[in-house]
């Protein structure tokens, strides 16, 4: 009877023995499963926290391009031991070789008649960027001084580019540079020249004429009470100078059409002398009698860039 007891007191242990094994088995998985379950949720949490922090970066990246998209810049670039620097005043007080200009963030249409015209005189005597009225929604505008700064007499070239261009704005933005041999002379203010692209059909095709050059554009073309818009009539213009070749036989004022490929212009070279300087106002604007200023470039876009490039004499 002892030998029979003392088997069930075994077999017993032996089974207690296996189920305390499969607890601990069991409390060991448990605990493993808990672990990987923790690792996962850490996991899920990083890679979330990691796609907040990219998709913060995206709508920061974006901000940013819209901000630089809403300037347009002026640089200068020299070759050898040519050189030229960039001022907002004619002192040359903080010299530099690029300058930003602000930009309203939507531009609205405006006109030159009887808006931006009597402006003319206050944006080419104020130094730097104009913040007149208007300019927060209608158009950019600006005055700064190039100078050469080097030790001998150089030439240099403008460039304007039109880096960017969507929804045909380009059609009917105008670009008026005024150029003044300083230092400042009361009595003349300066060359007017005004950029744009050429004549368009209602699909945007180029017009041309019989020998295939574009047809200009006026800078403000004829529409409602408006017949001709004749600058050298005007008071606003008395002490500016204008290209001839820009006037109509008929005194209307054409503008200069864009060179192409991207290039608005891309002068010839023009003579700089030691400590030479030499003031530019630009002023650039939607015109709402351009009969491309429509509204299927709402929401367009161009990006404008100016620069100064040095040349040997």
């Amino acid at each position: 009877m002892a030998k029979q007891g003392d088997n069930i007191d075994k077999v017993s242990a032996e089974q207690i023995q296996e189920e305390l094994r499969k607890e601990n088995e069991y409390i060991i998985k448990n605990k493993r499963v808990r672990r990987q379950s923790r690792r996962r949720t850490l996991i899920i949490i990083l890679l979330l926290f990691l796609l907040i922090v990219s998709l913060l970066a995206g709508i920061t990246y974006a901000i940013m391009q819209f901000v630089d998209e809403s300037n347009f810049r002026v640089s200068v670039s020299h070759t050898g031991t040519a050189w030229l620097s960039l001022s907002k005043d004619y002192d040359f007080t903080n010299p530099t070789s690029v300058l930003d200009v602000s930009a309203p963030k939507n531009m609205d249409n405006s006109t030159l008649c009887n808006y931006l015209d009597h402006k003319l005189l206050d944006i080419y005597s104020t130094d730097g960027v104009y913040k007149g009225e208007g300019t927060e929604d209608y158009f950019i505008a600006t005055s700064f001084f190039l100078k050469n700064t080097g030790n001998e007499a150089i030439s240099y070239r403008e460039i304007i580019t039109l880096d960017r261009a969507m929804k045909g704005m380009e059609k009917a933005i105008r670009i008026l540079v005024i150029k003044d041999v300083e230092p400042p002379d009361d009595e003349n203010y300066g060359e007017i020249n005004v950029y744009a692209a050429p004549k368009c059909d209602a699909e945007g095709n180029t017009l041309t004429d019989e020998q295939g050059n574009p047809l200009l554009e006026e800078v403000v073309p004829p529409g409602g009470m408006l017949t001709a818009y004749k600058p050298q009539e005007m008071i606003d213009y008395e002490k500016f100078e204008f290209d001839p070749a820009d006037i109509r036989e008929d005194g209307v004022w054409m503008t200069k059409a864009f060179l192409g490929d991207g290039y608005v212009v891309n002068s010839e070279l023009y003579p700089l002398n030691v400590g030479e300087v030499i003031k530019y106002t630009i002023v650039i604007w939607l015109e709402g009698q351009d009969p491309q200023c429509v509204d299927d470039i709402l929401g367009g876009q161009v990006k404008l860039a100016v620069e100064f490039a040095t040349g040997s004499m």
